[in-house]
């Protein structure tokens, strides 16, 4: 269908080019549009329109989508690839610090796709996964993959069944994405055979462990961060799954509790978005080597700010029971601590103090009112639970002191 506005702009580039109908005689002027038959307009105007510059040229239709049916059609499901935590056909940054346990959560959430078992308090949807690992050998990736397979019941004949599918990449170059001298930024080989087996196999999830390996781009530029994000949703859609990229968080990011490093284009620019942080106290120590928290910081598609506490156990990461965060796991530590050593220096000065709640020299009262306790904020009650917790790791006990004829009884460190 031609225009009006088609016409004109056809005859003022005849008039140009000297244009005629193959079927007209000799003429001075072009013969109007509608005198061509539909064949021979179509064609003309291509190639008027082609001859134009550039700047000149008619801008390409938006395509709109096209709703009109969608009143007598039932409203899709949102697809995923583990239930209100990774859309499916998107991808995601997962962030933490080097040594937190990143790479053997992603390897037991591979795992869990593989086999259809739990992750984390869910079921990944079922099927093949793909774990590309740079910072690894193939003998630090066995020694995971036998913990986390004993840790299901599973052998790794079942894995290979299931689909998971490992490459090893440490000491090779595992870029996938590159900025060229121009700031453009392009796809690599390695990119290339990925994307194919992606779209062959039809991964669940593809594991990118770590960014900064298969990124040589800037990581502060916005425009190059998007375009990595680009690439990384393009394999998430041939895959018809999720892919994860892991990464480390810059000290700013992990000061701040983002777990972003570069421009916070990194938030934007992924549709889930999880951090993995230690347990730390107040002044920055960490508390317990053992413990960990998975924050989900970002979920696109449904809810977000979940939080798992885990444990490091056998040689993967479980949840911990009962435990809702690490901020408050911390700071019962600390108080824990700061109670053993107002008993001990309370000892040590020949103070006596109580576990029962109506003596006047009562532990909880009395540890309250010292200065270390308040220059941490520290109050009666949480002293009083920290005596409990203590009682209950047989850390504390009550000691019977004094003559037969007057005993008494005094709160101690137990040896």
């Amino acid at each position: 269908m031609f225009t009006a506005a088609n016409r004109e702009m056809a005859l003022r580039v005849f008039e140009d080019l000297g244009i005629r109908s193959p079927s007209s005689p000799p003429d001075d002027e072009p013969p109007p549009v509608e005198s061509f038959d539909a064949y021979e307009t179509t064609a003309l105007v291509e190639h008027a329109v082609e001859a134009l510059p550039q700047e000149q040229k008619p801008a390409a239709k938006l395509p709109w989508l096209n709703m009109s049916e969608w009143d007598g059609r039932p409203i899709p499901e949102r697809q995923w690839a583990i239930r209100d935590r990774v859309p499916l056909k998107q991808a995601g940054l997962f962030s933490g610090e080097g040594g937190t346990g990143k790479s053997i959560i992603e390897l037991m959430k591979n795992v869990a796709h593989v086999t259809a078992k739990d992750w984390l308090g869910t079921v990944p949807e079922p099927g093949p996964a793909f774990y590309l690992g740079a910072e690894d050998d193939k003998d630090e990736i066995h020694i995971r993959l036998a913990a986390i397979a004993q840790h299901y019941g599973v052998t790794f004949k079942d894995l290979i069944g299931g689909g998971l599918h490992v490459l090893p990449l440490l000491g090779q170059d595992a870029t996938l994405v590159a900025a060229t001298k121009g700031g453009t930024v392009e796809v690599t080989g390695l990119y290339r055979q990925l994307f194919e087996a992606a779209g062959d196999i039809k991964p669940k999830n593809i594991s990118i462990d770590t960014l900064s390996r298969a990124f040589s781009g800037n990581e502060i530029d916005r425009v190059q961060v998007y375009a990595f994000a680009m690439h990384m949703q393009a394999l998430a859609k041939v895959a018809d799954g999720s892919v994860t990229v892991l990464s480390h968080p810059s000290l700013q990011g992990i000061n701040s509790g983002s777990g972003l490093s570069g421009s916070t284009a990194w938030h934007g620019a992924f549709r889930f978005r999880q951090y993995l942080k230690a347990a730390k106290s107040d002044d920055g120590e960490q508390v317990n080597n053992d413990l960990r928290e998975l924050e989900f910081k970002k979920n696109q598609y449904g809810p977000r700010g979940e939080t798992i506490v885990l444990r490091y156990q056998r040689g993967l990461f479980l949840p911990e029971g009962g435990v809702s965060s690490l901020d408050k796991l911390a700071r019962e530590a600390k108080v824990n601590e700061t109670f053993l050593e107002l008993l001990h220096r309370f000892a040590g000065q020949g103070r006596n103090v109580s576990a029962t709640p109506t003596a006047p020299n009562y532990a909880p009262t009395a540890f309250a009112d010292d200065p270390d306790a308040k220059r941490h904020g520290f109050r009666k009650a949480d002293m009083k639970d920290a005596m409990a917790r203590l009682f209950s790791a047989g850390k504390v006990h009550i000691e019977n002191y004094g003559r037969p004829s007057r005993p008494a009884s005094r709160l101690t460190v137990k040896p």
